[in-house]
């Protein structure tokens, strides 16, 4: 794998960087160009450049995916952003490949423009397709501590989906899991409601035990966090987060849950995981930041396992 990485301070313009593309897609005599894309011009500049190389666009808008697929262009529908543009480069091809749009062997030139990015620049990568990123798990893009097994996270963040989709039906279902450093996490909180797992032997407290999972989804009709231990064992649920004198910076539009959770992660080792009750989008965070952004709704791999 090869990279061409355009800092900010020397972006080049659409039709630059598109020129550039086609002429390194044509010199490695490539496969297939994957654009990944939010308004998709950038996928339509390319595919008017390009004669016989097949131009891919990815996007996480699912009203880009539309436009573009009824325009007549080939594309794909990411069920994640990844903070990192690298770490999104890798889900591009995944995604790509699990979806059959490209196969194993093809040399790709896979770009990420600017209007996904905006404060990175733009980015191209020459690869070739390897097996080995068909099935990319969801903490393969998130550094997690040791103490969090990534199983726990994977299932937090399909409970997360599922709780989601339901927000999306018009159900008023929002939920924070605060996974790992449990004991620094349950500093500065208090129990909104009796904490429901109170007395419950351990298997009934497991996040990884099937036979709970309605119940998560339930008590995400109350208020509060759940917090979780990197091995799963649910401590509490109905919990009020606070970090106070903690600063965090999120995108516009999210509310107090998100800023809750981003401030808990900044000041301890843990994972949160975020469902809006608003627009049903699940969003990690970690460090105070946010790292991911799922679309529920786009079914892809282990994040979207059926729970």
């Amino acid at each position: 794998m090869s990279g061409f990485n355009n800092p900010k301070k020397t972006a080049r313009s659409d039709e630059d960087l598109a020129r550039m593309i086609t002429n390194v897609a044509n010199a490695a005599q490539a496969d297939a160009i994957i654009c990944a894309t939010e308004t998709g011009a950038f996928a339509h500049l390319l595919h008017g450049m390009l004669g016989q190389i097949r131009v891919i666009a990815a996007t996480t808008k699912r009203d880009t995916y539309d436009v573009l697929t009824q325009a007549g262009l080939e594309a794909i529908l990411l069920p994640l952003r990844a903070t990192d543009k690298y770490s999104q480069v890798r889900h591009v091809v995944s995604v790509a490949l699990e979806s059959s749009t490209v196969s194993v062997g093809d040399l790709i030139v896979c770009s990420l423009g600017q209007d996904v990015y905006q404060e990175e620049g733009n980015l191209v990568v020459l690869t070739d397709v390897k097996h080995s990123v068909e099935h990319l798990s969801i903490s393969e893009f998130l550094k997690l501590t040791d103490s969090i097994q990534p199983k726990v996270l994977e299932i937090a963040i399909a409970i997360a989906c599922k709780i989601g989709r339901a927000a999306r039906r018009g159900t008023r279902l929002g939920a924070i899991f605060m996974i790992g450093d449990s004991v620094r996490v349950l500093e500065n909180t208090k129990q909104l409601i009796p904490n429901p797992f109170q007395g419950h032997n351990e298997a009934s407290r497991r996040l990884t035990n099937p036979d709970i999972k309605d119940a998560i989804v339930e008590l995400a009709k109350l208020d509060g966090a759940f917090i979780i231990r990197g091995d799963g064992l649910i401590q509490t649920a109905g919990t009020f987060l606070a970090s106070p004198e903690i600063e965090v910076v999120l995108p516009g539009g999210l509310g107090a849950r998100h800023l809750a959770a981003a401030a808990v992660t900044k000041r301890t080792s843990s994972t949160a995981v975020v469902v809006s009750a608003t627009d049903g989008n699940v969003r990690a965070f970690s460090g105070g930041s946010m790292v991911l952004h799922i679309d529920p709704e786009v079914p892809y791999g282990p994040i979207t396992t059926e729970v």
